[in-house]
Formats: structure tokens, C-alpha cells, sequence
């Protein structure tokens, strides 16, 4: 599929053919392949693809859906234990797993029967050309996304957040699920931290110097889109691959400072840990600097995790004023701190 065929599905505009559909539509298919068809599916998706019931008539007549059979409406319907009840109810020992007991159920029954059960119930699977239109669009969502990241990837290793963050907008236009904040500019504060991750040394990493910058790109990608620290440790160790060795990396013999899960030795856990740590860095460098040109109150102290003491920034001096800030310790302070800076009131 050409570069054109892909940026006018992902943007919801139709392409040349009399089947073409927009995204909504796309998405809108792979619901009612998934849900009842009920009222509140209509008034959620007929602002966002137009008209349900209308919807509906192109999909079937397409032969992209169709209307499941009375057996996928009963298992869609009712429980188990509802089954097991309707077979006890007839004289029928209820056994087997659920796909059985519904077999038994409806052939201990007319047919007028069994479609009266489920009278209420509206549901449609795809046909064998829907899975195939689902499964190109989905493949054309990935390389619109693969496209995208690896564009804003190459921004980030120049340096250059800002550029990174319009990308990832571009790409999020016109999508259903589109966040209101890529309609605006990059905030500073997230700015800063991108560009902060992008230059850390990470010389405690096993990599070449363009590893190491690419590396901290992916985590300034993290932060840019709003991840969670496990989806920035699972993108960190994807990075790095299989073979990475984390658990040497962290130094995880010594005591971890702030009470996090310093005897893990899942990789998993060790790339998040690290991911955490590294975006916590680079929050509070950027806070710092903040704290600094504001310049409110008598200097910036040190504050513990979640309210409770850090042996190792609180073991001793934890309030600086603003004469004092070259003894002020560089946060995290190791592997694991969490500790933050704070204006001294």
C-alpha cells in the first residue's frame, strides 16, 4: 500500500474504490463485530461515523458482516451458570464447558424456541472479507505508527522536542481517540524533560554513543506521549533487546534508598525500575531549573517520597538556601530515589 493509501485511512478520508471506508467506519466495524448492538452503541458512534442502522445496511450489504447464529447469541447472553439452570430445568444433566452445554440446550429444543431466548439480542461477526478489510486496516495503522515514531526518534536524536511533539500530532489528527493536547504546542516543562533524556550520558548503559542517544530518545518519546513508566521500561528494554543485563546494570547489591523493590530480578522489572528513575532525573532537573528562576521564598529543600525519610538524602542537611545551592544534591540521588525538590517557604 502506497504512502497516500495510508495517510488517507489513517485520516479517515475515503479511498478510491466503491467499498472504501473511513476510519470511523473501520472502527465502528470492529465494534459491532465485538458488541450487542444497542442503544447506547447508537448514540455513541452516530455523531462520530454518521447514522448506526445505515452503517449497518453498507457493512452487510459490503458482505463484510453478518448476522451470528442463535448459538453466538445465547453464549454472548447468558451465563454459565444460566445455561446450567435451563438444562437442570428440562431434566438434563448440565456438564461439559460452555460451548457443549449450549449445543445440548438448543438440541433439546425447536428452533422457534431457541430464537425466542435471544428475541432481544442483536449481534453481527464479520465475514471472511470483513477480517480481511479489519486485518489491512489494522496493518495500515501500524506502519502509519511505525512511520511516525521512527520520524519523531530521528527528531529527538538531533535534539529537537519540539519537532518530535508536532510529528506525533500530525499523526494523531483527525483520529477518533485523539488527545485535545496534540491540537497544541508542546508544553516547556515536557519539552525540557525530552531534551534532558535525549542528552544523558547513560554511561552506565552497555551501548556505542548513537545507541545511547537513541536510547534516550525513546524514553523523551515516552514521556512526549503521555506513557506510563511500565510502558517506558517495556520500550527501554525492547530497545535493548533480550540479551540486556539489567540486573548488572542497576547495581542492585546495594540497599535501595527509598523504599522500591530493590530485590527484583525480573528484566521487566529492572527496565521500568531504570525508565522511572531516568524520567525522575530528568523531572527534576527541570523543576530545579524552574524553582531557580522563580526564585519564591527563602531557597529549595528536598522532599521525601510519599512523605516518608530517604536514608540517603535525608541523613543529613536537606534545606539549602539560595546561597547554598552548589551543596544542593543532584536528584535521584541513586537507583530507586524518588525524592523531589520543592521551594523553601
Amino acid at each position: 500500500m502506497e504512502m497516500i493509501s495510508v495517510l488517507n485511512l489513517i485520516l479517515g478520508n475515503n479511498v478510491s474504490g466503491n467499498n472504501s471506508l473511513s476510519t470511523a467506519q473501520m472502527e465502528l466495524l470492529l465494534c459491532l463485530s465485538r458488541q450487542r448492538v444497542d442503544i447506547p452503541m447508537e448514540q455513541t458512534w452516530a455523531p462520530i461515523a454518521g447514522p448506526l442502522e445505515q452503517n449497518i445496511a453498507k457493512f452487510v450489504s459490503d458482505g463484510l458482516l453478518e448476522d451470528i447464529s442463535v448459538e453466538g447469541k445465547i453464549d454472548a447472553k447468558y451465563k454459565v451458570q444460566e445455561i446450567r439452570q435451563m438444562l437442570e430445568s428440562r431434566g438434563i444433566k448440565a456438564k461439559g464447558k460452555k460451548q457443549e452445554m449450549i449445543s445440548v440446550l438448543l438440541g433439546s429444543m425447536p428452533a422457534e424456541q431457541a430464537e425466542a431466548l435471544v428475541s432481544d439480542i442483536r449481534m453481527f461477526g464479520l465475514t471472511e472479507a470483513g477480517i480481511q478489510k479489519l486485518e489491512a486496516y489494522r496493518a495500515a495503522k501500524e506502519k502509519a505508527w511505525n512511520a511516525a515514531e521512527s520520524e519523531a526518534i530521528a527528531l529527538l536524536v538531533r535534539g529537537d522536542a519540539r519537532k518530535a511533539w508536532a510529528r506525533m500530532a500530525r499523526h494523531f489528527e483527525g483520529q477518533l481517540t485523539n488527545d485535545p493536547k496534540w491540537t497544541k504546542p508542546v508544553p516547556d516543562m515536557l519539552a525540557c524533560e525530552a531534551s534532558y533524556l535525549v542528552r544523558m550520558p547513560y554511561d552506565d548503559l552497555p551501548l556505542t554513543e548513537y545507541q545511547r542517544r537513541e536510547f534516550g530518545a525513546q524514553l523523551a518519546l515516552s514521556v512526549l506521549l503521555g506513557e506510563t513508566f511500565e510502558d517506558a521500561g517495556n520500550r527501554i528494554g525492547k530497545f535493548a533487546g533480550s540479551g540486556f543485563e539489567w540486573g548488572q546494570v542497576l547495581l542492585f547489591s546495594r540497599p535501595s534508598p527509598c523504599g522500591s523493590a530493590a530485590g527484583t530480578t525480573e528484566a521487566t522489572s529492572l527496565a521500568e525500575l531504570y525508565a522511572t528513575t531516568r524520567i525522575h532525573e530528568a523531572l527534576q532537573k527541570c523543576g530545579l531549573n524552574s524553582l531557580k528562576s522563580s526564585k519564591l521564598g527563602k531557597g529549595i529543600k528536598v522532599l521525601p517520597v510519599n512523605g516518608s525519610e530517604c536514608q540517603v538524602c535525608h541523613s543529613g542537611k536537606y534545606h539549602y538556601s539560595w546561597s547554598e545551592l552548589e551543596q544542593l544534591p543532584k536528584l535521584p540521588r541513586q537507583m530507586g530515589c524518588y525524592c523531589t525538590y520543592a521551594a523553601w517557604l
